[in-house]
């Protein structure tokens, strides 16, 4: 820029020292003139510069706010009277609208064309009210009326509107600010999903509860009735088969819940092992026969290690007259009272589902418990032990409960024809200490501590805690010594049987080492007695 000018300038100073020129009356007024010349070019390139700088300056900062118009996470356009949106727009509006949107009607983009009709004629409408008021109350007033949430693209959108006025003319633009709060939807859906269902069992849980009883004691709800129900034997599938089961109990146990109501129903997860049913237009006849139904489908629900079971209360109301929670107090008397008067009953049928259970799985031979619990018993008879004597009948539950721990060691552990490695082996003897943990879950104290100690040997060298002699409950010296002759007498798939006179030298060559050595001289003494083939 200037070139020419600089060059004209040389040749115009080259002339004040030509000597052709020197006589010219001329000069002086050339000379000044060329001084003049000068500065009016100095002044205009720092004129031009300042120019150039500013220009700089403004296209930086127009570029920065572009930037950050389009990392802002939020769609800006603005349109006129015509409703065509203008050139400039935000880049997160390509994203909302999926296309460029430059010259395009305002109203198609936020209205699909055959979707909602009369909504697009309303925004038209209200639009053009809009520009054509110059009244700036009825323009506000116009404003609020347009939809601030669209679906756009399988997308929910937020949208404000603003009116702009401009400087160089007195017509104003509608500036638009779109916001996509599409996943905000959901995340709050999700939290407010957690914050009244169950995330295990998809049930209403306890918050929920809360908060509609109020709605539900309603006369026309009229009879009023409860369930609460408590499921059998949760703590021990935790501690015998982990948690993993446990939840599985538990899931299972909400879907018969659920099979069992009406959809009027609501079937809410109160607690850990605790459910409850709130019944409205329910007599007290008619929650009877839920109570059967949901026993019903338990007893043909499977085993998963075992059958569910579940104690069960139920309270009935005919006027609101009595609160919430002394219906709910009522039903849980009921369901405590019944959990004590079935507590035997479900004892029997988790140690025989589990019974069942060892067999299915290949974990015990056919018969074994039977022919162990027949020559337990026989046995135990010999050395003094009564009939009906609570010894007699923790020797039983003992023989049925003996290798429980083994349904929660893994399979191919187990029943591995093979020898064992170091880790694998570790994990076998832990059987011990879940069958003890098993025993004590169920209230087996007595049982609980001969399982703990059936691996234990007479000179101490045994597992899990290194017993020796008398210290070992007498009845797991009595069972280990029928147990370890029935295992050695009948084919396993890791080790094939041997003959009843080779399981007696066997037994007798580990007396006093393995086995208590008074028990098994009575044992090999008395054999004709207690074994019959």
């Amino acid at each position: 820029m200037f070139q020419n000018e600089m060059q004209l300038l040389l040749t115009c100073q080259k002339d004040l020292n030509n000597p052709a020129y020197k006589d010219s009356v001329l000069l002086p007024k050339y000379k000044e003139l060329i001084l003049e010349y000068e500065k009016l070019l100095k002044v205009s390139k720092k004129i031009f510069k300042i120019s150039d700088t500013q220009g700089r300056v403004l296209k930086k900062r127009e570029y920065e706010i572009k930037n950050l118009l389009d990392n802002a996470n939020q769609g800006f356009l603005t349109c006129g009277k015509d409703l065509i949106v203008d050139k400039e727009y935000s880049a997160e509006c390509i994203r909302i609208f999926c296309r460029k949107i430059c010259n395009l009607n305002i109203v198609d983009l936020l209205i699909d064309t055959g979707s909602d009709f009369p909504t697009r004629i309303q925004i038209e409408k209200t639009l053009s009210s809009i520009f054509n008021s110059n009244d700036v109350e009825e323009k506000d007033s116009l404003l609020s009326k347009l939809p601030h949430t669209l679906f756009i693209n399988d997308k929910n959108i937020n949208v404000e509107y603003k009116l702009i006025g401009q400087e160089d003319n007195h017509e104003e633009i509608l500036f638009l600010i779109l916001t996509d709060v599409t996943e905000k939807i959901k995340s709050d859906a999700q939290i407010e999903y957690l914050s009244f269902y169950d995330s295990l069992t998809s049930l209403y849980n306890r918050a929920y509860i809360d908060r509609v009883i109020p709605e539900m004691l309603h006369p026309e709800n009229l009879p009023f009735s409860i369930i609460l129900a408590d499921i059998n034997g949760l703590k021990l599938i935790n501690d015998v088969f982990g948690h993993e089961k446990g939840d599985q109990l538990i899931i299972d146990t909400a879907n018969v819940l659920k099979k069992s109501c009406r959809k009027t129903d609501v079937v809410a997860r109160w607690g850990g092992d605790e459910f409850l049913i709130i019944l409205p237009n329910t007599n007290e006849k008619f929650c009877q026969e839920v109570v059967t139904r949901i026993n019903n489908l338990c007893q043909h629900s499977g085993r998963n290690p075992i059958a569910i079971s579940v104690a069960m209360g139920t309270a009935t109301v005919d006027s609101l007259d009595t609160n919430f929670c002394k219906i709910f107090g009522q039903a849980e008397n009921k369901m405590y009272k019944n959990k004590l008067l079935e507590s035997k009953a479900v004892r029997h049928k988790i140690i025989m589902n589990i019974e069942k259970v060892q067999q299915e799985r290949g974990f015990e031979t056919q018969g074994h418990v039977e022919r162990v619990r027949d020559m337990a018993v026989k046995f135990a008879k010999l050395v003094g032990v009564k009939a009906g004597s609570p010894e007699m009948n923790h020797l039983m539950l003992l023989v049925s409960l003996h290798d429980v721990g083994k349904v929660a060691i893994p399979e191919e552990i187990l029943l591995k024809p093979s020898s064992l490695i170091h880790e694998e082996w570790e994990i076998i003897k832990s059987h011990s200490e879940i069958g003890y943990r098993m025993a004590q879950s169920i209230g087996e104290a007595v049982a609980a501590e001969a399982i703990l100690a059936l691996r234990e040997r007479w000179d101490g060298n045994g597992y899990p805690r290194g017993l020796k002699g008398e210290e070992i409950p007498y009845m797991a010296r009595l069972l280990a010594i029928v147990d370890s002759f029935d295992v050695m007498t009948h084919d396993r798939i890791y080790k094939r049987s041997i003959s009843v006179e080779e399981a007696k030298r066997e037994v007798l060559q580990n007396s006093g080492t393995q086995f208590d050595p008074f028990l098994t001289k009575t044992f090999l003494e008395k054999f004709i007695n207690i074994y019959e083939q």
